[in-house]
């Protein structure tokens, strides 16, 4: 006779929001738009720069003034994507090493202090558990 396997048992699994890896998300694209494209992340996707929503700053003499959006990388609002595309990469090639250091770096600081707020955490979630948001986020 031949044998009956068992089932796997199913677990849960969690499909909210978590609030700890969407700000440790945060910190790596604040790295990468930073030392890519010289802005911060919601520069970036909205096209702010100290000259104002949706003005190209790209400065090729000095690569310290450049910020770049996504709308100038694609060529939009009649700029030149091309060279803007030229400027981030020579602003990728030129931070590649400090990109990299941050990038380890913010890992393992939210590593460290994932284990140092645990307990923390912790009692948040039961919180929220008990005002029924243990299905949609957790810390």
């Amino acid at each position: 006779m031949a044998r009956r396997r068992k089932n796997k048992t199913r677990r849960r699994r969690f499909k909210g929001f978590n609030l700890w890896n969407a700000a440790e998300s945060l910190v790596q694209a604040n790295v990468l738009t930073q030392n890519v494209f010289g802005t911060d992340p919601l520069a970036f996707l909205v096209g702010k720069t100290s000259a104002g929503y949706g003005q190209s700053n790209l400065l090729h003499s000095n690569m310290d003034g450049v910020q770049i959006s996504i709308g100038e990388l694609l060529g939009m609002g009649g700029t030149n994507g091309a060279s803007h595309r030229e400027a981030a990469w020579n602003m990728a090639k030129a931070n590649w090493m400090p990109m990299v250091v941050q990038t380890v770096g913010v890992r393992a600081g939210f590593a460290v202090a994932k284990r140092l707020t645990r307990g923390f955490r912790s009692d948040i979630n039961k919180g929220l558990k008990m005002v029924g948001l243990q299905n949609e986020v957790k810390v």
